[in-house]
């Protein structure tokens, strides 16, 4: 039986799937779709520049429907007019902000485009240069505010325009593919992302995502909190890796990421000599110095004055399954924000800053 070939969308995917995991691509989708919705100014200014064209279009078609020259020259006086209307409202605009947003959308789109196939890299490389297109028609506007000038913006902003929309309309829908799963929702306090790349069997990757949900929930016991309403849910998981997002209480999740944070620093200061990571003291008191559990308590207005029974227990429970979450671990991310447990991480957080001060360097 003759095997079909993969239409175009699934080469598209395995491509992406072979190259990297979705985590990777999550995350370059995220980042640049952000980094294009948050440079608003710019993308405003040329929004209505690219109104403008359309008006200008419009003006442009009438003299090709009149036979009578002295229409022609009111209809051609007409376009002037409106284009001279057109550069006292661009002339409105800061130059500083326009130009700073459109050198850090620019970056941004270079910082992303070398990751992805041919394909997709030829269609971000595309939009870059629409983008460059559109600052050096801006500049010589600036230096120079004549018709022809003004004209020329407003074509280039009309492509720009349309290239932005689509290329942000792309992201999102790639971003919903990826991720159908969880679309995070409400502040950053109410959810918590963790990716940890190491690659794990089986049992391990068990044994981490039960470590985690116990950590979770101890805090939901301590917190008067149902952790039944707030579950811990699995978006992803590729060749081993794990990748979850935490949707829940802010008071609980907002302690569970304190205290991730703060294990991963201790276990970077207290790595040993032998590479392994140190384990974190049994005794509740010690765990308290590592991890300020009652600190989390008062800032929920929790009193604190003596240690109970069921403090200490969930002292104890939350020390063992942070190891085991964390065991095995060159780096933890939360939240977009990668910690060094080893040096051997910390070599490769260094690394990747280099590389990405390489990048933004080269691109400007």
């Amino acid at each position: 039986m003759e095997q079909k070939k993969p239409t175009r969308a699934i080469a598209f995917w395995q491509t992406f799937i072979n190259s990297m995991t979705s985590k990777d691509l999550y995350s370059k989708f995220e980042l640049l779709e952000a980094n294009l919705r948050q440079n608003q100014y710019l993308l405003n200014a040329i929004r209505g520049m690219s109104n403008r064209h359309n008006e200008i279009s419009d003006l442009q078609s009438r003299p090709l429907l009149l036979d009578d020259v002295h229409q022609i020259h009111n209809a051609v006086n007409a376009i002037k007019i409106k284009l001279r209307e057109i550069i006292l409202e661009i002339k409105k605009h800061s130059p500083k902000r326009i130009f700073a947003e459109n050198h850090a959308v620019i970056q941004a789109i270079a910082m992303v485009e070398s990751a992805f196939d041919s394909q997709t890299t030829k269609r971000f490389e595309l939009l870059r240069k629409e983008v460059e297109g559109f600052g050096e028609a801006y500049e010589r506007f600036i230096s120079n505010q004549q018709l022809g000038e003004v004209a020329h913006l407003l074509s280039v902003a009309q492509r720009v325009d349309a290239a932005v929309s689509s290329s942000i309309e792309f992201a999102s829908i790639t971003l919903r593919n990826l991720c159908p799963e969880v679309q995070p929702v409400g502040t950053p306090e109410e959810r918590l992302e963790i990716y940890l790349s190491t690659k794990s069997d089986f049992l391990i990757f068990l044994e981490k995502t039960s470590a985690l949900e116990q950590i979770y929930e101890e805090f939901c016991h301590l917190f008067d909190i149902s952790s039944k309403q707030e579950p811990l849910k699995i978006v992803k998981i590729e060749s081993g890796s794990l990748w979850v997002w935490l949707n829940g209480n802010p008071k609980a999740v907002a302690a569970v990421k304190s205290v991730i944070e703060k294990a991963a620093h201790y276990f970077y200061r207290n790595y040993t000599d032998e590479g392994k990571l140190s384990a974190i003291p049994k005794k509740v008191e010690t765990i308290e110095s590592v991890l300020h559990l009652s600190d989390e308590l008062k800032k929920r207005d929790i009193p604190t004055d003596q240690l109970d029974e069921h403090l200490k227990k969930a002292s104890n429970a939350i020390g063992n399954n942070l190891e085991k979450l964390l065991v095995g671990e060159e780096q933890i991310e939360l939240n977009g924000e990668v910690i060094a447990l080893t040096p051997a991480g910390q070599q490769k957080l260094i690394a990747s800053k280099r590389v990405k001060m390489i990048e933004e360097t080269s691109s400007e």
